[in-house]
């Protein structure tokens, strides 16, 4: 089994950069301005502009978007996938024929579950908290064990609390398709969130890569 890693809520050009040497599989750049870690447009731009050619997928990640500002973001930044969160259906953007994550956020029953048409690239499993995104708490790893199996074949991926220490476990456990993490990415005592350790990527990347 190969597990991807996606290092998301990305600051810095130097992190960009360390997660293209490290082989990281995906990056995410958070569009949304309720985050700590969104970044404008325009900044984000000047993340990506020039970056050597063939690194990680590149995630943008947005709230409620309409279609337009999508489009644009997609084109400006080279955008190789969305990750959609908010109360819009998501339908509303599949049928833009953008490549797409499903966010599923929380434990909701798995009967309940439609998977959009077209489908998405993959599915997030996120923990439901106050506002976007996990906030770094752990998300239930039985339940998320639970819908791996469900989705199958669509890959799946777990983020929510995830850092060096836990990542082996999350992944014995859950057997994702992917992780996805943020915080647990991070310098700590860092002026800025969003800034991130070359360190802790390495030692995500290094599980990530021997599983």
């Amino acid at each position: 089994m190969i597990c991807a890693l996606k290092i998301c809520g990305l600051v810095r050009r130097e992190d960009l950069e360390t997660c293209h040497d490290l082989a990281v599989d995906a990056i995410g750049i958070n569009l949304w301005r309720g985050s700590p870690r969104g970044v404008p447009l325009e900044e984000a731009a000047s993340l990506v502009d020039g970056l050597r050619p063939g690194g990680p997928l590149r995630v943008g990640v947005m709230v409620d978007p309409s279609p337009g500002e999508l489009q644009i973001a997609r084109a400006r930044l080279g955008l190789d996938l969305v990750q959609l969160h908010g109360d819009a259906p998501i339908e509303r953007y599949a049928a833009l024929g953008v490549p797409y994550i499903w966010v599923i956020r929380g434990t909701p029953e798995l009967d309940t579950l439609e998977i959009p048409s077209p489908a998405p690239a993959w599915v997030l499993l996120d923990t439901r908290v106050a506002g976007y995104g996990g906030k770094g708490v752990r998300h239930d790893w039985a339940w998320a064990a639970k819908a791996v199996r469900a989705l199958a074949p669509l890959p799946v991926w777990l983020a929510g609390g995830i850092d060096p220490d836990n990542i082996a476990a999350a992944i014995d456990e859950v057997a994702p398709a992917g992780i996805d993490v943020a915080s647990g990415a991070e310098l700590p005592g860092a002026v800025r969130l969003g800034t991130k350790d070359r360190d802790r990527i390495a030692a995500l990347r290094s599980v990530c890569a021997g599983w």
